[in-house]
């Protein structure tokens, strides 16, 4: 994956100074964003060194498409570009996951990576009226790297109102709501 990220930075680098700025964001989601997005929510936890160096190309390439120089911050041009960073394009895939295992439209064999506190019990704890899950007890690092923690605390994040949209919106509103923080 990281060699189709640099051939795309490449294609890039030779068509910024063809093409206007909203042209090279759609070839930048056409060779960037699916690779990136392709098995993210199980890459994205997996290794700090692969996703230091992914996003270290994906800054380079956005720095490329805004003319930027080498050394400018790139926050601030995913903000104006309008683009997800990795890191936020992670946990987008991850709410995705979660909002569709909420609606039960995931394969059986994800049934058992998180647990609903209506399935525990049905008393009216302070835990119930703030949470939907449980939030597993991960004592190393890279136990909260795992869906069933990482999952939930993305969920638990999101506004109220956003988890009960239909998924089309969902993912439109959520998408913005990551945005909205830059």
């Amino acid at each position: 994956m990281k060699k189709q990220i640099s051939q795309a930075c490449g294609a890039l680098a030779k068509l910024r100074h063809y093409l206007p700025i909203n042209s090279l964001i759609t070839v930048y989601y056409s060779l960037v964003i699916s690779h990136l997005q392709y098995g993210i929510s199980s890459w994205g936890s997996a290794s700090t060194y692969l996703f230091k160096t992914i996003k270290t190309i994906q800054n380079k390439i956005i720095r490329l498409i805004s003319f930027s120089p080498y050394r400018s911050n790139a926050e601030k041009l995913y903000a104006k570009l309008k683009i997800l960073n990795l890191n936020d394009i992670y946990m987008l895939q991850i709410a995705k996951l979660m909002h569709k295992f909420k609606d039960d439209c995931l394969p059986s064999v994800f049934n058992y990576l998180f647990t609903k506190l209506d399935n525990i019990h049905s008393y009216n704890t302070r835990q119930k009226t703030s949470q939907e899950y449980i939030v597993p007890r991960k004592r190393l690092a890279t136990a909260q790297k795992s869906h069933a923690y990482i999952g939930v605390k993305i969920w638990e994040s999101l506004d109220q109102n956003l988890k009960v949209q239909p998924f089309y919106i969902f993912k439109k509103k959520c998408k913005l709501h990551f945005l909205n923080q830059y």
